[in-house]
């Protein structure tokens, strides 16, 4: 009885050793952003990114040589990695946006599928119909949960063996940061002036309305946003946080910035005559200023960093005149896509707004 208990124990040991999901050749298990725990090959050549955000994150993290695929959306213009990458449009289409199509993917059979806005369920279940690893990755809110950020920058490094380039970026990201915090931390408040975002896009283009209480470039050179106000249970990352034009008269902010995807609307909203031109300080001494949108199909983190510098630029000049904004810009975008990027298509947003009758 006891040989036979032992031929049992060495089999099932013999076994575990053959079992190719413990067989280290096979590859390596990570634990995605919703800690789901994915077996992904040794050797990622091919990768896809689905949903709003998944594509410019593997392209900040130096996947472009990897990339087999695009969802429908990604043929439009105007996001910048779309200006950086034209290249891209020329690949295969996966489907339409926010999921693509598992047929279409099957037929380009990428290594490794990477996903936004996701759940556990959609995940396992894009797994399951096409055999192919999925791996959840967050498009989180840049100045409020940029570690979780950076964690998907870690965890796309460490799948397409790209951990210098994260690391690189996410450094570089870091003391910029810093270095907008050290040069406006010590301003006293009393000097500060009061400023306001609007325009934001969600999904679309909006007016003055539209705004982001937690608005990075503020919040990066710790500025006052009148709109850092309202109550979070008003605020939606997803479908925007809009206020009353009356709110924004009784805020009366000193600078107005304009996200330039709602520029249109909000010239209407503050055309000659109406009574926000009439009361709104920033108006009357022309602070208005114009900014690169802020969300494209997900956040523009790189512009969103530009922006702040921009913002940090107008609201304290003394601060920043050894900045050449423009020089800044392009250093940033470069970093972010890997390449020497040249910043003309992009600088004529950059501007005050002497008329809005123009």
């Amino acid at each position: 009885m006891k040989k036979i208990i032992l031929y049992l124990i060495f089999f099932i040991l013999l076994g575990s050793c053959i079992n190719p999901s413990a067989n280290k050749e096979d590859g390596f298990i990570v634990k995605d952003i919703l800690d789901r725990k994915v077996l992904i090959p040794n050797q990622v050549n091919t990768v896809i990114g689905l949903r709003a955000g998944a594509l410019r994150l593997l392209l900040y993290c130096g996947a472009r040589e990897m990339i087999t695929g695009i969802e429908e959306l990604e043929k439009r213009p105007g996001r910048p990695y779309a200006d950086a990458f034209p290249e891209l449009k020329k690949l295969p289409v996966i489907g339409p946006p926010m999921g693509g199509d598992p047929e279409l993917i099957l037929k380009i059979k990428p290594d490794v599928i990477f996903i936004t806005y996701s759940t556990v369920q959609d995940a396992d279940a894009l797994q399951k119909k096409t055999g192919i690893p999925v791996i959840a990755i967050e498009c989180s809110e840049f100045a409020t949960e940029k570690e979780k950020l950076f964690r998907s920058f870690r965890l796309i490094g460490s799948i397409i063996h790209k951990e210098e380039r994260v690391d690189s970026l996410i450094n570089y990201i870091s003391v910029s940061i810093n270095d907008l915090h050290e040069r406006t931390n010590n301003i006293p408040v009393e000097k500060k002036p009061k400023g306001y975002i609007g325009g934001v896009p969600y999904s679309g283009s909006f007016g003055i309305i539209s705004t982001q209480p937690y608005y990075p470039p503020f919040i990066f050179t710790n500025s006052i946003n009148v709109a850092s106000s309202i109550d979070q249970k008003l605020v939606s990352h997803v479908k925007g946080t809009f206020i009353d034009k009356e709110q924004l008269m009784q805020w009366n902010p000193d600078y107005l910035f304009i996200d330039q995807s709602g520029f249109e609307i909000v010239k209407k909203d503050l055309s000659a005559g109406s009574a926000l031109a009439e009361n709104l300080v920033a108006v009357k001494n022309n602070n208005m200023y114009t900014l690169y949108p802020y969300n494209n199909y997900a956040t523009n983190y790189e512009m969103v960093l530009v922006n702040s510098w921009y913002v940090a630029s107008v609201l304290y000049p003394d601060e920043f005149k050894d900045v050449d904004f423009f020089l800044k810009a392009s250093e940033i975008i470069t970093v972010f896509f890997g390449f020497n990027s040249k910043f003309a298509f992009h600088t004529d947003i950059f501007k005050r707004i002497n008329s809005l009758n123009d």
